[in-house]
């Protein structure tokens, strides 16, 4: 799948795109792969409870495609590679993957960035494998702010971390919520600051992480 010039401007702007159904007829075989890697790496089951995650469970394993073939073998997969390369160019460099069951919500955050490199492009490619929305723990994110430069950003980062300043749960802030079902494939830029409200459930996302070549 090559990504629409509009698809491209959407993403620029905003900082995520949602490719509703993309992996549907692949939904079967990534659940049992997702479920295998757990069982077959539990001594590489991370359990991380972390301030950012309301101090709650985060279960992961690192590095999942250096764990399971079918995990790695979607790194070359044609939709995986246009997508990518439509968005970080030739020459894109793999980050890392991994496997997650969220037990827990998130305070808004930003993913991982190398400080000295923060106008290079990094993008996370996440598959849920279960339904989740506005009340079960969608991703939902803050439009635009990964713009890192500007007047709009700068007041965000002033604020978005502390809630004693503004006061509002999760769910209060002017957010987008992606919901999505098993076989959608999402994205965001590294820097768009995104959270989950915690539904009580416990989230399964398998997930690649990507940046533009050096």
């Amino acid at each position: 799948m090559i990504l629409t010039p509009q698809q491209l401007a959407f993403f620029k702007i905003f900082g995520y795109l949602k490719l509703p159904g993309l992996f549907t007829d692949d939904v079967p075989q990534l659940t049992k792969q997702f479920h295998d890697i757990f069982q077959q790496h539990k001594d590489d089951v991370v359990n991380w409870i972390h301030a950012t995650h309301d101090n709650k469970l985060r279960r992961f394993i690192s590095e999942a495609t250096e764990k399971n073939a079918y995990l790695a073998s979607l790194l070359d997969d044609s939709r995986v590679i246009n997508v990518v390369t439509s968005l970080l160019g030739d020459g894109y460099q793999f980050r890392g993957s991994d496997a997650s069951i969220y037990d827990c919500g998130t305070n808004f955050h930003q993913d991982g960035i190398d400080t000295g490199k923060r106008n290079r492009t990094n993008i996370k490619l996440a598959f849920y494998l279960d339904d989740i929305d506005a009340a079960s723990g969608a991703v939902r994110v803050i439009p635009g702010s990964h713009h890192s430069g500007d007047k709009y950003f700068g007041l965000l980062f002033q604020n978005w971390i502390g809630p004693d300043v503004l006061q509002m749960a999760t769910e209060d802030y002017p957010a987008t919520v992606l919901s999505s079902v098993p076989g959608d494939l999402l994205l965001w830029d590294y820097r768009v600051m995104h959270a989950t409200a915690y539904g009580g459930n416990q989230r399964r996302m398998v997930a690649y992480e990507f940046s533009q070549a050096d």
